[in-house]
């Protein structure tokens, strides 16, 4: 049982793993937010980031289920 994990390029060098993409254990009451927790992103670090779960924009709370696959953004703002 695991998580797909895909973190943006700007964002390996600054990860625990070094790895643009990896996997980890899927738990019960598993979020977004635990994983970028565990890549030791700091607080200010994480108000940039933004999450998308299976392709979908979500947020950092959302529970994740077994096979996800979550994808760790720069949140870029524009016009």
């Amino acid at each position: 049982m695991a998580v797909q994990v895909k973190l943006f390029s700007t964002l390996v060098n600054a990860s625990k793993t070094k790895q643009p993409q990896f996997e980890i254990d899927w738990r019960d009451g598993l979020t977004p937010q635990a994983i970028i927790d565990g890549e030791g992103f700091n607080e200010r670090d994480q108000e940039a980031l933004a999450v998308a779960v299976n392709g979908a924009q979500a947020e950092k709370d959302h529970v994740l289920a077994d096979g996800d696959v979550v994808d760790v953004l720069v949140n870029l703002a524009g016009g």
